[in-house]
C-alpha cells in the first residue's frame, strides 16, 4: 500500500524563514499569478535581522537541503521544449567534429613548424653543394692524372725518354701521380679518457698539427719519396695545420688515429726513429699516453693529389 501524502522537510522551515521566490517575466506560469511584486522587508523588521542572523553560517547547507533547484531554473523548465529531429542532432555532430579535426590538424602543424629548426635546410643545402665539389674535383684530377699518363706515353714514344723520366720524378715528388712501392705506417693514437681523467679533459694532451709536421719532416729528411697521412698525400702545396680542434691535412679534416704512410727504404726509415734525437721525442709522447706503432710493408699504395697552383713561376730557358 502506498502512502500519497506529502513528505515533510527533512529540516522544517519556518514562515519566517521561507524563500522569496520571484518569478521571471519569461515564466509561462506568470499570467496565473495575481501579483508580480513581492512586498520586501525592511530592515527594521525583526524577522529578516533574525533570518540574516541565523542564516549567515548555515546559508549554503540550508540551500542545499531545502531549495536544492534554483528558482530560475524552475521557470525556466516552464518553457515549452522545441524538438529537434535526428537529422539536425547529427548533422550538428558532425559539424563539431569535423571543426575538431581541422583546429587539431592546424594545431599540430604550428607546433611541428615552431619546433623544427629553420636553418637545417639552409644546412643540408650546403652540405649537398660541399658534396657535388668534392666529387666534381675528384673527378677532375683523376682526368689530370689520366691525361698525365698519356703525356707520359706519348713524350716517351717520340724519343724524348730522359725529360718523361726527369718529369716522372718530379711528380712523384710533387705528389701528382699515384705510386706504389714498400715502406713504413706509423700509427698516432690519442689518450684513451677514461673515467679515472674523465673530469680531466683539458689537461690531456692530444696529438696537434705540430706531431704530424714533425713526423712527416723526420721521414722526408730520412730519404721518404711519398707521404701520405690517413690517404691524404701530401704534396709541395700541401699544408698541416690546426683550425680550432681539427686537424687539415690541405683542406681535408682528419683525426685520430693518424695514419701516416711513407714510401722509400723501409730498413732506413725504421732505423731513423731508432736514434738518440728522435728517441727523446717518442718518449715524450708516450709518456702523454700518446700510442705509437711502426711497421714496415712490402707495398703501399699512395694515391695522387691535385697539381701546384703555379702563377709567378715560369720556366727558364
Amino acid at each position: 500500500m502506498t502512502d500519497n501524502s506529502p513528505q515533510t522537510s527533512s529540516f522544517p522551515v519556518p514562515p519566517e524563514r521561507a524563500l522569496i521566490h520571484r518569478r521571471a517575466v519569461f515564466s509561462k506560469g506568470t499570467v496565473d499569478l495575481t501579483n508580480h511584486l513581492v512586498k520586501e522587508e525592511t530592515e527594521d523588521s525583526p524577522s529578516s535581522n533574525r533570518r540574516r542572523l541565523n542564516d549567515e553560517s548555515l546559508r549554503l547547507i540550508d540551500n542545499l537541503t531545502n531549495r536544492p533547484v534554483d528558482p530560475l531554473f524552475e521557470d525556466a523548465r516552464l518553457m515549452p521544449r522545441v524538438q529537434r529531429s535526428q537529422f539536425s542532432i547529427w548533422a550538428n555532430r558532425i559539424v563539431v567534429f569535423i571543426i575538431c579535426v581541422v583546429v587539431g590538424v592546424g594545431v599540430t602543424s604550428i607546433v611541428q613548424a615552431l619546433h623544427k629548426d629553420p636553418r637545417q635546410k639552409v644546412r643540408e643545402k650546403l652540405i649537398s653543394q660541399i658534396q657535388t665539389t668534392n666529387h666534381r674535383t675528384d673527378t677532375l684530377s683523376s682526368q689530370i692524372t689520366q691525361l698525365r699518363v698519356d703525356i707520359d706515353r706519348l713524350t716517351g714514344e717520340v724519343g724524348a725518354a730522359t725529360d718523361a723520366n726527369k718529369a716522372s720524378e718530379s711528380d712523384i715528388l710533387n705528389g701528382s701521380v699515384p705510386v706504389h712501392g714498400q715502406g713504413v705506417k706509423l700509427t698516432l693514437t690519442n689518450p684513451i679518457v677514461n673515467k679515472e681523467n674523465k673530469d680531466k679533459t683539458d689537461k690531456i694532451n692530444l696529438i696537434t698539427d705540430a706531431d704530424l709536421q714533425w713526423f712527416t719532416s723526420q721521414l722526408w729528411s730520412a730519404g721518404s719519396e711519398a707521404i701520405a697521412i690517413n690517404g691524404k698525400r701530401i704534396g709541395t702545396q700541401t699544408s698541416i695545420r690546426l683550425a680550432g680542434q681539427t686537424v687539415l691535412v690541405g683542406t681535408d679534416s682528419v683525426q685520430s688515429p693518424y695514419v701516416i704512410e711513407a714510401i722509400g727504404n723501409r730498413k732506413e726509415l725504421t732505423e731513423h726513429f731508432a736514434q738518440s734525437e728522435q728517441k727523446n721525442y717518442l718518449k715524450n709522447l708516450r709518456s702523454a699516453n700518446i700510442t705509437l706503432q711502426i711497421s714496415s710493408s712490402k707495398d703501399i699504395t699512395l694515391k695522387a693529389t691535385g697539381d701546384p697552383d703555379v702563377t709567378y713561376a715560369k720556366r727558364s730557358e
